[in-house]
C-alpha cells in the first residue's frame, strides 16, 4: 500500500510539473475579437512663422547685418562693403513689397534669396525685420 500510494504521489508530482511547464496554445474558438482601426495621423504642431523668420534671419542674414540687424562695415568675398543697418531710417521707410523685393532678388551688393527661401519664408523674414528691428506691428 505504501508503494502505491508513493508511485501515485510521485506520478502527481510529475504531472502537476509538466503542466506547469507547458506553454499554453490557444485553439480556434470563435469568439469576439475587435480589430482597431486605423488612428488618424495626429496633426503636425503648427510651427509660429516669426520662430522659422528668426532662424532664416541667423542662417542667411546675421553674417552681414549682425545679430542687431545694425549692419556695418562687413568683408566679403575680400571685398569691405558697409551694409546697411534695418533699424536705419532708410529701411524702414521701404514699404514690404520692396523690402521683399530686395530679399527676392538683392540689391547692390546684397545677394538675392529667391533661391534660398520660399516666398513665404521671405515675407515672414520681412515681418520679423519690422517687428524684432523696427518694432512695428
Amino acid at each position: 500500500m505504501k508503494l502505491i500510494s508513493l508511485v501515485l504521489t510521485c506520478a502527481a508530482i510529475a504531472l502537476l510539473s509538466v503542466a506547469c511547464t507547458e506553454t499554453t496554445t490557444t485553439t480556434n474558438t470563435p469568439s469576439a475579437t475587435r480589430t482597431a482601426s486605423p488612428a488618424a495621423p495626429a496633426p503636425s504642431p503648427s510651427v509660429d512663422p516669426l520662430v522659422i523668420a528668426r532662424a532664416n534671419f541667423g542662417k542667411h542674414c546675421e553674417g552681414c547685418h549682425g545679430p542687431a540687424g545694425e549692419g556695418g562695415p562687413v568683408k566679403v568675398d575680400d571685398k569691405q562693403i558697409k551694409v546697411p543697418s534695418l533699424k536705419a531710417d532708410h529701411a524702414i521707410k521701404h514699404t514690404d513689397d520692396e523690402l521683399i523685393k530686395i530679399v527676392t532678388s538683392g540689391e547692390e551688393a546684397m545677394p538675392g534669396f529667391k533661391d534660398k527661401l520660399s516666398a513665404d519664408e521671405i515675407t515672414h523674414l520681412v515681418h520679423y525685420v519690422r517687428t524684432e528691428f523696427q518694432k512695428k506691428p
